[in-house]
């Protein structure tokens, strides 16, 4: 791979640890590197004044500091941390005799432990576009809040402006959408969930198929040349018309443009292969989704807020939204 481009720093190492060593292919120390050998304790939640038992909920809690995540209902079933990360070594031998090599690269929290997450490369799934490259990763996260269900998502990360786009799945793609992590394979916390895991690992297969149905897709994306009309229909398409702007959303909506086509000029959009085509518009969306653009955020963590939007929110809205449209104009 050759690539003489300043490569973008990746969302997910700014807010998670990189793992190093053993633990990239131990789930186990990965666990440590990460800081998540903690567990959820599911404890009881009790009235101030009399103490009395509160009945039908309780509280979820670190047992590394007794910091509360979250309140969740009776059948809610802890998916502890050390479950998610022994995850990825069930997959890579979910094929069966045809194991699939993993290196577990990032891993991370939100919101002082409320979701989990890590990215797993999968190497032998890489996608060669002329000199750019994109790498296949699995995704695997979990909420202890009961805000999110246990997720696989298979993902695909651009070498040079590590930005992430789903992979196109073969089947039910409008379901898993509505999970609000696109792409994803789902487990409800629930009794039973880790005979459902179990047969999340039998959809791994499907996962792979999906990695070449996206290289194809890719390809195609390629071969269609950036006009200006294509960019403007994308442009309209995927953030929408400017209709009757307030001063605020007309200087939002200038300031956006104006970085995206800074974008589509820049190094990360100019490489040999994909450059000025309708992949390097969907790309540098999804760059400026990423890396650029504001996010609100509560505690002041903006890399973590953005990476939060980009895989739980509006963001990842948006990213979906481009794909969609990229593939309706593409098509």
């Amino acid at each position: 791979m050759t690539i003489t481009a300043e490569i973008r720093q990746s969302p997910f190492r700014r807010v998670g640890h990189t793992m190093t060593g053993e633990a990239t292919t131990n789930p186990q120390a990965a666990l440590v590197q990460a800081g998540l050998n903690w567990e959820a304790e599911k404890v009881a939640l009790r009235t101030a004044d009399t103490f009395d038992v509160i009945p039908d909920h309780h509280a979820m809690r670190r047992s590394d500091n007794q910091h509360v995540m979250g309140i969740v209902g009776n059948d809610y079933r802890p998916y502890q941390n050390a479950d998610l990360f022994q995850v990825f070594t069930d997959l890579a031998h979910a094929r069966g005799d045809r194991v699939t090599p993993y290196k577990i690269e990032t891993a991370g929290c939100f919101q002082k432990g409320k979701i989990v997450w890590a990215l797993c490369k999968l190497p032998a799934l890489g996608i060669v576009l002329g000199e750019d490259y994109i790498d296949s990763y699995l995704l695997v996260s979990n909420s202890h809040d009961g805000s999110k269900q246990v997720t696989i998502t298979p993902t695909t990360i651009r070498v040079i402006c590590q930005n992430s786009l789903r992979m196109a799945e073969a089947q039910a793609r409008s379901e898993r959408r509505k999970n609000k992590l696109s792409g994803g394979f789902t487990v409800k916390h629930t009794p039973g969930l880790k005979e459902s895991v179990e047969e999340v690992k039998e959809i791994f297969n499907q996962a792979i198929r999906d990695r070449f149905a996206t290289e194809d897709i890719f390809k195609c994306m390629v071969r269609i040349p950036l006009t200006v009309k294509l960019e403007k229909q994308f442009m309209h398409s995927v953030f929408g018309k400017d209709g009757d702007e307030s001063e605020r959303a007309k200087t939002i909506r200038l300031n956006r443009d104006a970085r995206i086509s800074e974008i589509l000029a820049s190094p990360t959009s100019q490489v040999k292969g994909t450059k000025d085509t309708a992949f390097s518009l969907l790309n540098a969306v999804t760059e400026f989704v990423e890396h650029d653009r504001t996010t609100r955020t509560s505690d002041g963590n903006e890399y973590e807020a953005r990476l939060m939007s980009s895989l739980l929110g509006s963001g990842a809205m948006l990213k979906e939204k481009a794909w969609d449209k990229m593939m309706e104009l593409a098509g």
